[in-house]
């Protein structure tokens, strides 16, 4: 009976946001041991949505041990410190020699971690595994479709899936795959591995797959070629995450099964994404047309609906999620009938847990503005609701998952009515703002922090010519040449407009 490792640790770094602590990770998900299969046989685990499709489909698949070791979490933030990464690998590492002989390793992880001492801290997690199991012991990684992919991490993974959806929705599938791939690879099989890497980091808002465009293109085509070539076992295409600000971000194709397939699909999926990379450009909204348009539907009686991401202020991709650049002007213009959230806000929803729904009281927000971007204001605020923030998932990439957001709060304010929480989240699920007893139908505008996801979960509610990315400050904002880069590799598309590649040279 094979005995399979579960190793997990989800970061996505944005190098220009605070450093991520322990305390970060201990207070959103850190579970060792059986405490992990104990979470995920539950129906909405806080584990990384993967974990229980995997286990889920090990068990389907035929017998086996599960050996869980740490599966921990933190929403998008800066890079890792140095001292709790070093205890994690070690805590895992001591987990792994004292429990024997292993036989497969399921890793887990998002991919696009930075830490304060290395740019490469996944690819120092697999070397390490690698070390204690040694080389003959198969090691399935499953990771995000913004991951960015080291030659040090495929030296040591013998398999790295990447993600196919975007918004993220195959998590359970990508699992599921990762289980039959090691099931081969107990059975004896091995496969080579390809990869190769563009001069393109594009904005995140440019890899959405739910609809035509050159990255969307390239992913059905990778998944076409997975099913008619017997050659191939695993195709993905990284888009890579350039907020990590690293040497190793870049688009990324790789591939395994057959040497030669692999190759071949690597290169004719990389050629075809540099000839249509004009796509990669991004339009935004301005913030006053954004505004009017708001205005405008308020007025409209019903008639009109629009949804506004604030995708500067992501804290889906390291955002601290509570700048004012939309909020504000919001507010200044006497827009009616809107919804906003979700606002990360830890002193305002103590406040008003404090004086209880129906209170009325002159709220200070952002008291201590410790992030670029934000800004101290006061409102009279009327509280509408009130939630302990443990909220399940109902669709799209939170689906099945429980999402923890602190004390939280619905206050009223003028014609807004704004979600306040105390640990930064996205908004993916219109749980979040259904948790607050509010109709999102009868609202006219929604404005939302996310930078995509939320379109996997509001698809009900808003059509693609209704949402409006708005071109805001933050730290997430797709406009790259805002930024100063420290360690990109350069040129790179789009920010170098002039970048020059040969793909037959590849």
């Amino acid at each position: 009976m094979p005995r399979i490792a579960i190793i997990s640790i989800m970061l996505e770094v944005n190098s220009f946001s605070p450093v991520t602590k322990e305390e970060d990770f201990r207070n959103s998900c850190y579970l060792v041991g059986d405490e992990i299969l104990e979470e995920a046989a539950k129906a909405a685990p806080i584990l990384a949505r993967e974990i229980k499709p995997f286990i889920q489909a090990m068990n389907e698949s035929g017998a086996w041990t599960p050996v869980p070791t740490v599966c921990t979490y933190y929403e998008p933030w800066g890079p890792i410190e140095e001292g709790f990464f070093k205890r994690y690998l070690a805590e895992v590492r001591s987990m792994l020699e004292n429990e024997g002989p292993l036989d497969g390793i399921y890793i887990c992880n998002h991919g696009a971690m930075a830490a304060t001492h290395d740019e490469d801290p996944d690819g120092e997690l697999y070397e390490m595994v690698r070390q204690v199991v040694g080389p003959d012991i198969p090691i399935v990684v499953t990771v995000d479709l913004h991951a960015n992919i080291s030659e040090r991490m495929m030296d040591n993974a013998d398999i790295i899936i990447s993600y196919k959806t975007n918004p993220h929705i195959d998590q359970p599938e990508r699992a599921v795959e990762a289980a039959h791939i090691l099931r081969r690879m107990l059975a004896g099989e091995q496969f080579s591995k390809s990869l190769l890497r563009l001069p393109i980091t594009p904005p995140s808002v440019r890899l959405l797959t739910g609809s035509q465009g050159t990255y969307a293109d390239a992913i059905r085509e990778a998944r076409k070629a997975e099913q008619e070539n017997d050659g191939l076992v695993s195709v993905s295409v990284v888009g890579s995450f350039s907020f990590a600000d690293l040497s190793k971000c870049g688009m990324t194709i790789i591939a395994y099964g057959q040497e030669e397939a692999a190759n071949d699909i690597t290169k004719k999926l990389a050629r075809d994404i540099w000839e249509k990379r004009d796509d990669f450009r991004v339009e935004l909204t301005s913030i006053d047309e954004a505004i009017e348009k708001a205005v405008a539907a308020g007025r409209s009686g019903g008639a009109k609906k629009i949804c506004l991401a604030d995708v500067a202020d992501n804290p889906g991709g390291g955002g601290c999620g509570n700048t004012t650049g939309i909020l504000l002007p919001l507010i200044e213009s006497g827009a009616e009938n809107v919804c906003f959230g979700l606002f990360s806000d830890p002193d305002v929803a103590a406040e008003a847990h404090e004086r209880g729904v129906g209170a009325v009281f002159e709220a200070v927000f952002n008291r201590k503005p410790a992030y670029e971007f934000t800004q101290t204001f006061a409102r009279e605020v009327e509280v509408l609701h009130l939630s302990n923030g443990l909220v399940a998932g109902r669709r799209g990439c939170r689906a099945g998952r429980t999402m923890k957001l602190g004390l939280s709060a619905a206050l009223k304010m003028g014609g807004i009515t704004l979600l306040v929480i105390s640990r930064r989240m996205q908004m993916y699920d219109p749980a979040l703002i259904e948790e607050f007893a509010l109709d999102i139908a009868s609202f006219s505008t929604v404005a939302l922090k996310s930078r995509g996801h939320f379109r996997a979960g509001f698809d009900i509610f808003f059509d693609d010519d209704e949402i409006l990315e708005v071109d805001a400050p933050g730290l997430t904002t797709p406009v790259l040449t805002r930024f100063d880069w420290k360690a990109l590799p350069r040129p790179c598309y789009p920010i170098d407009e002039d970048t020059t590649w040969d793909p037959l040279l590849k």
